[in-house]
């Protein structure tokens, strides 16, 4: 009984603490310059509001588990000590990241930055003994501890299990990422993050980790008293401080809430309840990705978008997210309940699908997502093809001795390549030391009768003041794309001009004056190749048949 007193005193205390100093750091965000103004994008409030709500959160934890501890409230709990000694790391993780966020809330801070400082604050709880060890998923245990290895730290032994310091970290900064991502619209990230905390509370408690429960219990009652201004219209925001904040503390009680054994931790309840952040930040990444975009760049594709999109206000979305992220946290309870994760992971995943499939099929964003990604893999299909014929042409012009064997290899790579016409030139000194073309065959003509398509033209320089123009014109019949075509085309023509210069060099510092033109391309004679408009037209139609077999489709 004495027990859940405590949490709901802890409860009670961090939920008024946290509703009292929320109206002082509006204020004080207001007089700092920490304010969120509308943008027309991404940003769906209306006005300018406050932003730095982190410290009327902060506040509030704090308040909720000193006076506890110094009410005397939990003397009789035999693990105090221990519970208390961990306690300040977590103290001093959450300071790093809300000072983090803070900063980046007045003023803007990098993304490497910012995740330097989240890489620090994940190192302090690793070091403290809040990690990862080793992990239970489905029954399956799985080691996390070797390999490893020890030094001393401030006159203490430290082990670090590397598999487990990258697991701990990833978790960590994933957990902030993902919540600092969701919170774009009134009252979602502190709603979601009080229904998650709160079912984690209850985990915790099942498993008899009650030091974790405390700190849960704080987390939801400070959550539900900044909900009272952060719900729809919001007179105060989270802001990064806030929800760097509520991702640090979750995973911190997603670990240690999840113990089953003092070295082994059950992730997979952690992660079904926090479901909602989890897969709006995994279409987010796979959106991006398909669209070639940095992972760092914002859009307007997120749930809360679409809900949006679809007619819903801010209130409404809330609502309808808070009924999904509820029905995810009773998925996790019914699993703890009747000891069965394969159960939770199977209701969990299908909730989530059939959420995303729906709400992305009333957008039409499921077609889109599909018809760029196949564009995707078709581009990739194209690159690895110019890559691999343009690679082995450089290889082969690498071993040549003559003009003509480079000509004969870089007009067999254009074509293959899906250029249909072709002039390699190079000068010196002002002057023509030869010029080779292939005459197009496209019948694509414009208005003027003259050929049409995309062109490319590069002109490289040599250390001899030697120049070498290459010009491309792509065929109509190719399926490559162009700009693929001509980038490859491209480092063949760099690694055919070094080649071109070290052939030259030497006769021509033979006989700098020769500029007699002659049709023979054989290494004695070549700087003195003319301008060749069909050269060895049987070798050239045999070229051309090779390239044309070889040539794929990317339809």
């Amino acid at each position: 009984m004495m027990t859940t007193n405590i949490y709901l005193l802890i409860f009670a205390i961090s939920f008024m603490g946290c509703v009292l100093a929320t109206p002082a750091v509006t204020r004080l965000a207001i007089w700092f310059g920490a304010i969120d103004r509308p943008d027309q994008f991404r940003r769906i409030h209306k006005g300018a509001t406050p932003r730095m709500g982190g410290l009327g959160l902060a506040f509030g934890l704090m308040l909720g588990i000193v006076l506890v501890v110094c009410g005397g409230y939990l003397r009789g709990w035999e693990p105090f000590a221990e519970w208390w000694a961990k306690l300040g790391p977590v103290a001093i993780a959450g300071t790093i990241v809300l000072l983090i966020g803070a900063v980046d809330d007045l003023r803007g801070i990098g993304p490497r930055v910012k995740l330097l400082g989240q890489a620090a604050a994940v190192m302090v709880l690793y070091l403290s003994g809040i990690k990862i060890g080793n992990v239970v998923i489905l029954g399956m245990p799985i080691r996390l501890d070797e390999p490893s290895f020890t030094f001393h730290l401030f006159g203490h032994e430290q082990t670090i299990a590397i598999l487990g310091l990258l697991a701990t970290m990833f978790w960590f900064l994933a957990c902030m990422n993902i919540w600092n991502l969701i919170d774009g619209m009134d009252g979602l990230a502190s709603g979601v993050g009080l229904l998650v905390s709160g079912t984690l509370m209850l985990v915790a408690i099942h498993h008899g980790n009650s030091g974790v429960a405390f700190l849960a219990a704080a987390l939801a009652g400070s959550l539900a008293g900044f909900l009272l201004y952060n719900w729809h219209p919001a007179c105060i925001f989270l802001g990064d401080s806030g929800s760097l904040l509520i991702g640090l503390l979750i995973g911190v009680i997603g670990v240690q809430g999840s113990l089953k054994a003092p070295s082994a931790i059950s992730m997979l309840f952690p992660i079904l309840a926090m479901g909602l952040p989890i897969s709006d930040t995994a279409m987010a990444i796979f959106r991006r990705w398909v669209r070639n975009l940095p992972l760092s760049s914002a859009d307007r594709r997120h749930v809360h978008h679409l809900l949006i999109g679809l007619g819903l206000n801010p209130r409404q979305a809330a609502i309808l997210l808070y009924c999904f992220s509820g029905f995810l946290c009773g998925v996790v309870l019914l699993g703890v309940a009747l000891q069965n994760e394969f159960l939770a992971l199977i209701l969990g995943l299908s909730g989530c699908l059939a959420f995303l499939l729906i709400l992305m099929s009333r957008r039409n964003e499921l077609a889109m997502l599909r018809s760029d990604l196949g564009a995707r893999l078709a581009r990739g299909k194209q690159e690895r093809f110019a890559a691999k014929v343009t690679w082995e042409a450089i290889q082969r012009v690498e071993l040549c001795e003559t003009v003509d064997s480079i000509w004969r290899i870089v007009e067999s790579t254009t074509a293959m390549l899906g250029c249909d016409g072709l002039t390699l030139r190079c000068d010196r000194d002002g002057r023509v030391i030869f010029k080779l073309e292939s005459v197009p065959t496209s019948s694509d003509t414009n208005a003027t009768g003259q050929l049409s398509g995309p062109t490319a033209t590069f002109r490289l320089s040599s250390g001899q003041d030697q120049v070498l123009t290459v010009s491309l014109l792509q065929s109509v019949e190719t399926t490559l794309a162009a700009d693929i075509a001509f980038r490859f085309m491209q480092r063949l023509s760099l690694a055919t001009a070094e080649r071109l210069e070290r052939l030259l060099a030497p006769v021509l510092a033979k006989d700098e004056s020769s500029v007699t033109a002659q049709p023979d391309l054989r290494p004695e004679s070549l700087p003195v190749v003319s301008s060749l408009s069909d050269p060895d037209a049987e070798s050239k139609e045999g070229l051309a048949a090779d390239a044309a077999t070889t040539r794929p489709s990317f339809a």
